[in-house]
């Protein structure tokens, strides 16, 4: 029946830890590869990992599971972010392509968030 009256704390600084773990491994792919769109696939995979995890712990909610997997993937893509902006001669360009990678993040913590929240209970 879950927690009807314990309501859960978050440890966040594990989460932040995952999102630097997330961090320098993009960072390291980023600058093996360096192409910016490689480097989006380790938030991503993270993400997915940590939302298979939650699926089956089951004891996430939508917006339990959301927040985390937000924090987790805004903290993995920071050097990607910072890589579209050092170039600072098309701000435009590096702005929209900005836009365009926190559009994508926020769709896949939105999805991943569905895939772990907990089953409705039924009692």
């Amino acid at each position: 029946m879950g927690n009807l009256f314990l309501k859960e704390r978050e440890s966040w600084w594990v989460w932040c830890i995952w999102g630097v773990v997330g961090c320098v491994l993009s960072g390291y792919v980023l600058v093996s590869t360096k192409q910016q769109h490689l480097a989006f696939v380790v938030p991503s995979l993270l993400s997915v990992f940590i939302t298979v995890w939650m699926s089956y712990s089951k004891r996430f909610e939508f917006f339990r599971a959301f927040k985390v997997l937000l924090l987790v993937a805004a903290i993995s893509c920071v050097p990607s972010l910072a890589d579209i902006f050092l170039p600072l001669n098309e701000l435009a360009v590096s702005a929209f392509k900005a836009v365009l990678v926190l559009v994508f993040l926020v769709i896949l913590c939105v999805v991943c968030a569905w895939l772990a929240k907990r089953p409705k209970q039924y009692y």
